[in-house]
């Protein structure tokens, strides 16, 4: 009587994926021995590979992890600087009361269609010259909508910056006299940083304008009126201060 002896597989020859696949298709009740043998030499395999080839660790970090701002091309940091300037116009324009001169307006359209486009160029050429700044757009979808919108979103930043932001700032830094004007206002659709809104219509060298109000105050005025509002002119508008209604 003979006694069939199977051999024990040389688990050293096999890769990592064959491994891998061992460890799934084995019957760990029927061979525990190999499946402990497989399972250790897997182990023993991926603690050699390579960093970047670990793809639990280093390829984690390299396309997940923000750059460093060191690490990153001047181009890149040119239009990441640039991006958090626009952002900040955001929350500059979200809480003044700054009424913009018509002249500025009426001449600014070519202001910001050039502004857009070296925008919008320098954030496409730090995507294709610089690898760390394209890994970390391209990681989730958010980023690569990113990629097609980007034009639009410019546009967006881009207006309020140049009609909004930069003549405030002028403004701050010009020489200022108060004053007092007279508006006609209509009642309008409240926003999040001004619930209580008044539309105030376009007087004289200025633009259309807007006056944020308490809600009691802004629920007894009638839909449309005259108010006289107090704040400081300039050659690039008029910031609003105070107001009053007779």
């Amino acid at each position: 009587m003979s006694i069939a002896i199977t051999e024990q597989p040389n688990y050293a020859a096999y890769s990592v994926e064959e491994l891998e696949d061992v460890l799934e298709n084995i019957d760990k009740q029927a061979f525990p021995e190999r499946y402990q043998a497989a399972k250790n030499e897997l182990a023993a395999k991926r603690a050699t590979l390579p960093p970047e080839n670990d793809t639990d660790s280093a390829h984690q970090d390299e396309h997940f992890t923000r750059p460093k701002w060191s690490e990153l091309h001047p181009i890149t940091r040119i239009s990441n600087g640039t991006f958090l300037v626009l952002i900040g116009a955001l929350i500059v324009s979200a809480f003044t009361n700054f009424i913009v001169i018509n002249a500025w307006l009426n001449n600014s359209t070519w202001a910001i269609v050039l502004f857009t486009f070296v925008y919008c160029a320098f954030y496409y050429l730090s995507i294709s010259i610089d690898k760390r700044q394209a890994q970390f757009v391209m990681k989730d979808w958010r980023g690569k909508v990113t990629i097609f919108t980007m034009p639009f979103l410019g546009l967006i930043f881009t207006w309020n910056f140049i009609d909004r932001a930069l003549p405030y700032t002028l403004h701050l830094a010009s020489g200022k006299q108060e004053t007092e004007l007279k508006f006609a206002y209509e009642k309008g659709s409240g926003s999040k940083h001004c619930r209580h809104s008044l539309l105030l219509k376009e007087s004289g060298t200025l633009s259309d304008g807007r006056l944020c109000l308490n809600q009691s105050e802004h629920k007894r005025l009638p839909n449309k009126g005259w108010v006289y509002v107090k704040g400081s002119e300039s050659g690039f508008g008029f910031d609003i201060e105070g107001y009053r209604f007779r």
